[in-house]
């Protein structure tokens, strides 16, 4: 096993080993300080429904962004986009380092890898220069590589944030200017270095977008039509997007307030959450080219519906680790995130090579409009004490409709082959 997956790698596409590094870098930059930007924005003054406005916000600048965004993303060169994505990823911090009041904040979160998504960007190159019998493999590959830098990640917060005095905005401010800034500078120099002048789309041959020729809605309206089973996902991503958007970001807040969790408490679940789903993933990718996505997705999705129960009920905060364990911290971890790699192969295999771009514009679109009542009606939820139910509607929301939409489709790892 451990020679196929050299001779794996060693057969990777230039493009493809470039952007796991360059994406390794930059997720180890977002987990850096995952359990602690809703922390910090609560204690520069932000209610939950300060919180929840805020994400909407953000998610209203996404949805207005994502479609050009997805067009343009055929058009020119993917390196064009991922650097500009960075350069935007550069600016929140800078507006981190210098607010003192919860709403300088907006512009930030509205910013930092949401205007252009560049985690979704990555995904792409590794599926269009993978062939279809080892792109979920390679796709495990890269959350493992990623994975095993993150893993220092949640405790290399805890350190700082613990010698700078704690969870509050003084100890918490140096996560975004001593750390995470120089990094996303570095990876911007990764990419301009490494990364040729990648396009997916086989046809273009010139790297300007000519405007005048091109119907945005049009190409869409067109895209949709062309594609079968298309609508079914999307609606599957209404649905899954928008209930953990309800949650996801109360998560730390439900750990801290409610289960005291410390800041080292904090960074253990975090890891040993990282950890599980890094140990898994391999077998995981292999299962899902192998038997199929939807038949690997279905075998490790309960274990998050499991650790999210675990995340309720613990009786102190030291079970928080179980939670984490099994999946129910979020941030695609635990034994239940591993699910998520098989369900975004597919997402991604669903549209043809040369329209990934616009698949990739709705996604950003879906997220955005899904997340942004899906967090003013969590946060005021959450103000109003309805702390448990904001935490258990996405499970609800994954049995009642996601797995059984999901059934209706065909599985991706025969219709490509």
């Amino acid at each position: 096993m451990l020679d196929g997956l050299i001779g794996l790698l060693k057969g990777l596409d230039r493009r493809v080993k470039v952007s796991l590094v360059a994406a390794g870098v930059y997720n180890f930059s977002l987990q850096l300080s995952a359990q602690y930007d809703m922390l910090f924005a609560q204690a520069l003054g932000a209610s939950g429904t300060d919180i929840g406005l805020m994400n909407s916000f953000g998610a209203a600048v996404n949805a207005t962004a994502s479609a050009p965004i997805g067009s343009a993303v055929e058009k020119y060169t993917v390196k064009k986009i991922m650097l500009l994505g960075y350069v935007f990823d550069a600016i929140s911090m800078i507006i981190f380092i210098l607010a003192g009041n919860w709403w300088a904040l907006i512009p930030a979160f509205a910013m930092r890898a949401q205007l252009i998504r560049n985690a979704p960007l990555t995904d792409i190159i590794l599926i269009t220069f993978t062939e279809p019998r080892k792109r979920s493999t390679v796709m495990s590959l890269s959350r493992v590589f990623w994975s095993t830098i993150n893993v220092f990640a949640p405790v290399t917060a805890a350190i700082i944030v613990a010698s700078f005095g704690g969870i509050n905005a003084q100890g918490m401010r140096p996560l975004y200017y001593y750390i995470q800034l120089f990094l996303y500078i570095s990876v911007f120099f990764v990419i301009a270095k490494g990364l040729g002048a990648t396009s997916i789309h086989s046809n273009v041959k010139k790297d300007e977008l000519d405007w005048k020729k091109t119907s945005l809605i049009k190409d869409y309206r067109e895209f949709l039509r062309g594609e079968k089973y298309l609508r079914r996902w999307i609606l599957i991503r209404v649905f899954r997007d928008g209930s953990q958007a309800l949650s996801m970001s109360f998560i730390s807040l439900w750990m801290v307030n409610n289960k005291g969790a410390t800041p080292a408490i904090l960074g253990i679940v975090s890891a040993v959450s990282i950890i599980a789903a890094m140990s898994l993933q391999i077998p995981a990718g292999r299962l899902s080219d192998k038997f199929g996505r939807k038949k690997t997705f279905y075998l490790f999705t309960p274990f998050y519906y499991l650790g999210t129960l675990a995340l309720i009920s613990v009786p102190s905060p030291e079970y928080l680790i179980l939670a984490g364990l099994l999946g129910g911290v979020g941030m695609g971890g635990g034994i239940g995130g591993v699910a998520f790699t098989p369900f975004i192969t597919m997402w991604w295999e669903m549209a043809p090579a040369e329209m990934r771009g616009r698949w990739y514009g709705l996604e950003g679109l879906i997220m955005a409009t899904t997340r942004i009542p899906a967090s003013i009606i969590g946060g005021i939820l959450w103000d109003q004490g309805l702390k448990i139910e904001v935490l258990l509607v996405p499970i609800l929301i994954d049995v009642l409709v996601v797995v059984l939409l999901l059934h209706t489709i065909p599985d991706t790892l025969r219709s490509k082959q």
